[in-house]
């Protein structure tokens, strides 16, 4: 639990949400759907580790 709150904040995640998310008792899989997730894990995020965006990928092979 103290590592979930931890990597939160120093992912940008205000404390009250870090140990909002960080000691929820949900799965991986429905803890996922939370803002505090979504604000750390966000596009820029995956964009920086070089993944590609699946939405746009498709957008660019139907339309490009």
């Amino acid at each position: 639990m103290r590592t979930k709150v931890r990597n939160l904040l120093r992912m940008g995640v205000s404390e009250s949400l870090a140990v909002t998310c960080g000691s929820s008792g949900k799965s991986y899989w429905r803890n996922a759907k939370t803002e505090g997730i979504h604000i750390a894990l966000n596009n820029e995020l995956f964009q920086k580790m070089g993944l590609i965006s699946l939405r746009d990928r498709w957008v660019e092979i139907h339309y490009g």
